[in-house]
């Protein structure tokens, strides 16, 4: 199409001036924020050569208009004018040819009128709100440059593009363009393209009818349900949707399917000849895999189809109970559970519980009733690798990748990376760095304290692990410091992070879940040299052997095998679990006799000091028992263990804060029991400087006659409290 007449330079560099542009501005408007700046400078003046013709005054917009129609005429040479910019034009040019003819400058308007036409041929006027007699003049300016082109094609539907502008589908009514000679192009996917040269006079109508030749072929799909994807060749080419037509609904009742839940027939078209191959797929239905033939370039419909329903059944419980179970992240209940009509196919599953949380993958096969444990275990949080100095971003990504690497080896413990916006709102939350939550950075026990509790509750983790690089050792060792959630004092190991057995004893220890029970006899025996077998010192009160065997007695074999040291018998019995049976030979005043014993178990304390012990992993575990059974034995003891872990650590607060909820949680039976908590309670107070309190704290203890520390067959708590309360030199 040609192009509207292009203003004189002068004209169109006055425009630009009288908008405030410099000529050189002008010739740089190709970017699009420049394009933007000059199309909000025209949008004004156009308000006001608005306001200017709907009032008295209408003449005095023609100046305003000219203005206008010489800036976008400008940016127009240098590129297309965006939407905008050509409704602007076409507005400016109508108004200013409306201006011209009510004022009596017919020459002008027609100028006005031609520009107008030449840019947009298909522009009317609105004879709702222009003066007929306008109209009627525009309309004879528009005749004598404009005709008429329809074009139609079997089969419709074809694009049509005039010199390489698409202009519509066929077949439509005739489109006014230009006077003058065109190249049309008429084009339909599986349809050889057809081209046409036409010469189009003014005021005619020129019409081109096409039969399109086909190259390719269209396969028809009908399916039961509707929603099915269908993909050829590995590619998406089309849904079937929608309902059957009511002629074809009979026919789809012979073939077994349901009118009511089919679709209507969905086309994929411009197939090649030859043979494709062909999946149906909907999710929770079985996926349908075949082949068609297209021999001729021609419709097809394919056999109609109904694909069966894909179910499965989960059936979950986990430990401890009551935990949330979120399939592909919808919440589905809480365990125990018997979740019936998954989808199958590949799912994530997460059980998620205050104490920690279960992951996995799931791949459901149809029909299948899986049942699941999902044991709960504490979440570990990566935060990443933190140096000083400035390393190479390569060693640190190297430290990072073989970290998380050796992490996933652990089976204690799920493992989480969290994004690094996420992490970063959190710290920033609480004014810290990665690097102050370390030992070096000085940062007070509390506020560590309370960063970590923000990170766990945000992450919905139990622990951290931070790697260090430090400038001297960054090409041999990075440091790992491991913090539980609520601990200030983290346990750091050196490790060589390049090499994969460096982290072996880490991960021992990592993965170590420290035992808070024992197989318990209730003996308490000794060596003596030169007797065969051990002898009995004391029996436990309330103890499995308190019934069976007496203090001063001789054990000299167990399930047959002989006893000569006190660590053989102790040996056996931690071969055994709780309610196994014992058989015990002993000789007494009375002679050899055998005993059977019903063992039972003993809770022990973890131990104070243990080099190989991760004391924040220890913590993280214990944790995850107090909050995952609160109110139990189980629980009460884990307290009391926390406590121990804050004393390795010098946590003295914390100690005192978990030593409080121990003394009223645990039993006042013998053994690890109330007044356990109430003498590592005296203890706690007295490093915390409160010695009243704690000579309360071992007073009560000390009544406490049958408590022990260590485990059932330990210490009696009395004993030490009075220690601990007796006037020096005593």
């Amino acid at each position: 199409m040609r192009r509207a007449v292009v203003w004189p330079l002068v004209i169109a560099l006055a425009a630009v001036g009288a908008l405030g542009l410099s000529p050189l501005a002008a010739q740089q408007t190709t970017g699009q924020e420049s394009v933007q700046a000059q199309l909000d400078s025209v949008r004004t003046l156009l308000a006001q050569a608005r306001e200017e013709f709907e009032s008295p005054r209408q003449a005095h917009s023609i100046a305003q208009f000219d203005q206008i129609i010489g800036a976008l005429e400008s940016l127009r040479q240098q590129a297309p004018l965006p939407p905008e910019g050509s409704e602007m034009l076409a507005e400016a040019y109508e108004r200013q040819g409306r201006a011209y003819f009510n004022t009596g400058l017919s020459d002008k308007a027609a100028q006005a009128f031609r520009q107008l036409v030449q840019m947009r041929p298909q522009h009317n006027l609105d004879r709702e709100r222009v003066s007929p007699k306008v109209v009627d003049f525009f309309l004879s300016v528009k005749k004598a440059l404009v005709g008429q082109v329809a074009v139609s094609s079997k089969p419709a539907g074809a694009r049509v593009s005039l010199n390489g502008e698409f202009v519509g589908l066929t077949d439509f009514f005739p489109v006014e363009v230009l006077a003058g000679t065109y190249t049309i192009e008429i084009t339909r996917e599986g349809y050889a393209t057809e081209k046409r040269s036409v010469n189009i006079a003014p005021r005619a109508v020129e019409a081109v009818d096409v039969n399109l030749t086909r190259t390719a072929a269209t396969c028809f799909f009908v399916t039961q349900p509707a929603g099915v994807e269908i993909w050829m060749d590995g590619a998406l080419r089309a849904t079937t949707g929608g309902s059957p037509a009511p002629d074809a609904q009979e026919e789809l009742r012979t073939k077994g399917l349901d009118p009511a839940k089919s679709s209507a027939r969905a086309a994929v078209d411009g197939l090649t000849l030859g043979t494709h191959t062909v999946e149906l797929r909907r999710r929770c239905y079985e996926s349908i895999k075949t082949t068609v033939e297209v021999p001729d370039a021609r419709d097809y419909d394919i056999e109609p189809v109904r694909l069966e329903d894909s179910l499965a059944t989960l059936q979950l419980t986990s430990d401890p109970p009551g935990a949330r179970i979120l399939l592909d992240g919808e919440l589905r209940g809480v365990t125990p559970m018997h979740l019936e009509g998954i989808c199958s196919g590949a799912h994530h599953l997460e059980v998620k519980h205050a104490a920690g949380k279960f992951l996995q993958e799931l791949v459901l096969a149809r029909n299948e009733d899986l049942a699941l444990d999902c044991p709960i275990r504490p979440t570990l949080a990566f935060l990443g690798v933190i140096a000083t100095g400035t390393p190479d971003a390569r060693l640190l990504a190297e430290a990072e990748a073989t970290i998380l690497e050796n992490l996933a080896k652990v089976s204690s413990l799920n493992v989480a990376r969290p994004g690094g916006e996420q992490l970063a709102h959190l710290l920033e939350a609480e004014k810290v760095t990665l690097g102050e939550l370390l030992p070096s950075a000085g940062t007070s026990p509390e506020a560590v304290r309370r960063a970590t509790e923000r990170l766990a509750a945000g992450l919905e983790v139990q622990g951290f692990l931070i790697a260090q690089l430090v400038d001297e050792r960054l090409l041999r060792t990075t440091t790992l410091h491991l913090l539980a959630a609520g601990n200030s004092t983290p346990d750091s190991k050196d490790v060589v992070f390049a090499d994969p057995a460096a982290y072996r004893d880490f991960l021992i220890a990592l993965d170590r879940v420290i035992p808070l029970q024992r197989t318990w006899l209730g003996l308490i025996t000794i060596d003596v040299k030169g007797l065969d077998g051990v002898s009995v010192l004391r029996v436990v009160p309330g103890s499995p052997a308190a019934a069976s065997v007496q203090p001063g007695e001789i054990v000299y074999s167990a399930d047959g095998q002989p006893i000569a040291r006190t660590a053989d018998l102790l040996e056996v019995v931690a071969s055994k679990k709780p309610a196994d049976k014992l058989a015990l030979h002993v000789r007494g005043s009375g002679g050899p006799r055998t005993v059977e014993i019903a063992l039972d178990a003993t809770p022990q304390e973890v131990p104070l000091n243990d080099s190989t012990i991760l004391y924040n992993k220890l913590m993280m575990d214990l944790r995850q028992i107090v909050e995952g059974y609160p109110g139990t034995p189980a629980a009460a003891l884990a307290r009391l263990n926390l406590a121990l872990c804050a004393m390795h650590f010098g946590d003295y607060v914390s100690a005192h804060e978990h030593l409080l909820k121990a003394r009223a949680e645990l039993p006042t039976t013998p053994g690890l029991s109330q007044g356990t908590a109430l003498y590592y309670l005296g203890l706690a107070l007295e490093r915390l400087n409160y010695p009243q309190d704690a000579a309360a704290a071992y007073a009560a203890a000390a009544a406490a006659r049958d408590a022990r520390v260590l485990d059932n067959d330990g210490l009696p708590v009395s004993e030490l409290a009075a220690r601990r309360t007796a006037p020096e030199g005593q």
